[in-house]
């Protein structure tokens, strides 16, 4: 049985615009909606040290730690809850929570996190005495950031970083050094 020529045509009319509109959909989607990983900077922006003594050990310090997340995606990034942990010798001495939020499409946001150090397990390690003495304490400080962007209301990229710090107090001078790493992972 053949086809009438304007019904063959009419199919190869809805075929053709079908694929111009996938081959479209595929050029934007590799082109403009291409998922980009967020770019993630820590820093830590400042240490109030309120008290040190060494006889007897007191140490009141509170690090405050910035975390810079540009996202360059069309669109937005919702990122879960901002964990900050201060460790001291690997024991964690500090955490701060900074509540889940939203970054716009191709926006840049700095979500601040202040640390209270505990300083009563700082003291109580055999490290605190004679690294006061020289005057520097060696801290880490691990901040995470895990989330989510929705492109085209359909295909969802997710994307985690990780940025880790050593910071060193300087207690005699009043003021602290920082050198940070971050891992972003897409996809996890």
């Amino acid at each position: 049985m053949k086809m009438p020529k304007p019904a063959v045509l009419c199919c190869g009319v809805v075929v053709g615009v079908i694929l111009l509109l996938l081959v479209i959909f595929v050029a934007l989607y590799f082109t403009l909606f291409r998922p980009r990983s967020p770019k993630v900077v820590a820093t830590v922006v400042g240490t109030n040290i309120s008290a040190l003594n060494v006889f007897p050990p007191v140490l009141n310090l509170t690090v405050h730690v910035e975390v810079t997340v540009d996202n360059p995606n069309y669109a937005s990034f919702r990122y879960a809850d901002v964990l900050t942990v201060v460790r001291y010798h690997g024991d964690g001495v500090g955490q701060s929570v900074v509540p889940a939020g939203e970054i716009g499409a191709r926006a840049t946001q700095t979500i601040g996190a202040a640390v209270e150090v505990d300083t009563v397990k700082v003291a109580a390690t055999p490290y605190f005495l004679p690294e006061a003495a020289v005057g520097v304490l060696p801290f880490e400080t691990d901040t995470a950031v895990a989330g989510k962007a929705v492109v085209l209301g359909r295909f969802k990229i997710s994307a985690s970083s990780e940025v880790v710090c050593e910071v060193s107090v300087y207690w005699t001078r009043h003021n602290a050094t920082s050198q940070c790493t971050s891992t972003v992972h897409i996809g996890k």
